[in-house]
């Protein structure tokens, strides 16, 4: 009895100096990992908008859940970072929206995607995305694209949600 108390006593101070190391290491690498996933996020965000200044909007959310991030391109619009799943369920859409200070589209980029090549593929062609997307405003809707349904959906449930989340923030 005496001796399985003293292992649990041991295992329980080692679990203990175990967890404390783990702690003060990840507050040290935190914020060394938070700045290096900003820095990833400014350079998609300058792709879109050389040469702006970003700041990201907290605490907005859209109805559907597909925002994952929005920034303020001061003097110029938003930046909506967002995620959804296309025919390719195994690995999310991940997209970026540029709009201007009125709420029109000014351009769309696809930072991940593998979609069906030839089908759900072709959304992503920059003459597909840019033609369906860009100089809509923020109550336009957009065809989908013949023989990718399911992706063109995703794509367009994501970006109409996007749209309902900005009419808020821009009133």
């Amino acid at each position: 009895m005496k001796k399985a108390l003293t292992l649990v006593l041991f295992l329980g101070i080692i679990s203990a100096i175990a967890g404390l190391g783990v702690g003060a290491v990840n507050s040290i690498t935190a914020p060394l990992i938070e700045e290096r996933l900003l820095a990833a996020e400014r350079e998609n965000l300058e792709l879109m908008f050389p040469g702006a200044e970003f700041s990201a909007i907290e605490g907005v959310s859209d109805e559907g859940g597909y925002v994952t991030g929005v920034f303020e391109v001061v003097n110029e619009g938003y930046a909506v970072k967002m995620e959804t799943t296309g025919y390719s369920s195994s690995t999310p859409i991940i997209l970026l929206v540029g709009f201007d200070n009125d709420g029109v589209i000014t351009n769309v980029m696809a930072l991940q995607e593998q979609e069906t090549d030839g089908f759900g593929s072709k959304v992503f062609e920059d003459d597909n995305i840019q033609s369906a997307y860009v100089g809509k405003g923020l109550d336009d809707t957009v065809d989908l694209l013949s023989g990718a349904t399911v992706t063109s959906t995703a794509v367009q449930n994501a970006i109409t949600s996007a749209q309902a989340m900005l009419k808020d923030i821009i009133g």
